[in-house]
């Protein structure tokens, strides 16, 4: 049988010992004991696949050596088949007691003997199939909890990264999150104005790793060499040095939830750049209104000092022209057609300068709608930068999964 291939028979009995080998040496190697504490010996030195042990011997008797090699961890898996004259249930609640598996009442023919013994290698087999069945499930729930608690960890990170509010902060946390994963990693965050560079070890990256991270960002998704991945995003890129080749289960969970962190790392630090480019707009907004504000300022001074020079000469002038007509001799109708034209000319003057007066209100009016403008922007971009403290997240990293 696939199960049983070595019986140890242990008996005081000669007779009894000789009618056993003759029933089960046919079909399995057999050796014999003629008392328990040779019984014992042998079950350590010998490891049978199963064992028939007499109740009633001198010395041990069978209950005690069964006990003796249940509590032993190199015996404690060998089945037990008692065998004895008496079969009460007093002696086989012993039997149960002391860690037997069966009970045979001797005498008993080679046929029940056989059966009994083709029971127990059905019985055997089937728990090597629990038993493996078992260890398969428990390895199963085990690679489900690793997932499940790795799975949290990024889900927990990507819950974080909506409320961090720069670049280095993100790196920050971006490397934070791996050392959780006992990973050793550095990193590099690509923005339009600057790129972040972080590891594991909260020290700065070196420049080999740098110039690494950097060269191998226009690659693939994962580029592996040796125990070493990297893995690229437009924004990101990480280069993991410590990859479990070991542990193909892990490896291939890693390269699951990595591209799931940093697919949300690279959507933030877009984020992070469009709202960079908002401030910094925002602010050239803001300082070009102001110089526009300025610029109207010293144009309406210069306006109104040019309205009262332009008075003061055409007043000077109209007064100078009358006592020039005076001296000319003109007719009295050829001075008052001088006059006439000089007042036509005096009044389109004043209708210019009114009507620059009148552009200089519009411009105030459109540098007013432009002050507004950036203050209605300057005050959008604060509140959605702004970081409640009723927001902030367990710093835990605990998350539950449904």
């Amino acid at each position: 049988m696939a199960a049983i291939n070595r019986i140890l028979i242990v008996d005081d009995d000669g007779f009894m010992r000789k009618v056993l080998v003759k029933a089960v040496s046919s079909r399995f190697e057999v050796e014999t004991a003629v008392d328990g504490e040779d019984g014992i010996a042998k079950a350590q030195s010998w490891k049978p696949d199963l064992i028939l042990l007499d109740v009633e011997m001198p010395g041990r008797n069978g209950y005690e050596v069964c006990d003796f090699l249940k509590h032993q961890d190199a015996t404690a898996h060998i089945p037990v088949i008692f065998l004895s004259s008496l079969s009460s249930v007093r002696e086989r609640m012993l039997g149960f007691e002391v860690g037997a598996d069966d009970f045979l009442v001797k005498p008993c023919s080679a046929e029940l003997l056989n059966a009994k013994l083709d029971k127990m290698s059905d019985y055997m087999d089937q728990r090597v199939q629990l038993e493996s069945s078992y260890q398969t499930a428990q390895n199963t729930a085990l690679e489900a909890l690793a997932a499940s608690a790795e799975l949290g960890k990024a889900v927990r990170f990507v819950e974080r990264s909506y409320q961090v509010p720069s670049l280095t902060k993100l790196a920050e946390e971006l490397a934070s999150n791996l050392r959780d994963m006992q990973l050793s990693a550095s990193l590099m965050l690509i923005s339009r104005h600057d790129n972040q560079f972080a590891c594991t070890k909260g020290t700065s990256v070196a420049p080999l790793e740098r110039d690494l991270l950097a060269m191998l960002h226009s690659e693939k998704r994962f580029i592996d060499f040796g125990c070493r991945t990297q893995v690229n995003y437009p924004r990101v890129a990480i280069l993991v040095k410590n990859m479990p080749l070991e542990d193909r289960n892990r490896y291939g969970r890693l390269k699951d939830v990595l591209p799931f962190i940093l697919g949300a790392v690279d959507a933030k630090v877009r984020v992070i750049d469009a709202e960079q480019s908002f401030t910094k707009q925002n602010l050239e907004l803001g300082n070009a209104v102001e110089s526009v504000r300025n610029s109207l300022t010293l144009i309406s001074d210069m306006l109104e000092k040019n309205q009262s020079v332009v008075g003061d000469i055409m007043s000077s002038l109209n007064t100078g022209l009358s006592l020039e007509l005076h001296r000319l001799g003109l007719e009295e109708d050829q001075e008052n057609y001088i006059l006439d034209q000089f007042d036509d000319a005096a009044q389109s003057v004043h209708q210019t300068l009114v009507r620059g007066g009148h552009i200089l209100d519009d411009l105030e009016a459109v540098a007013h709608k432009l002050e507004q403008l950036a203050v209605n922007q300057h005050q959008t971009i604060t509140e959605t930068l702004a970081v409640k403290d009723s927001d902030e997240l367990d710093p835990s990293g605990d998350v539950e999964l449904f």
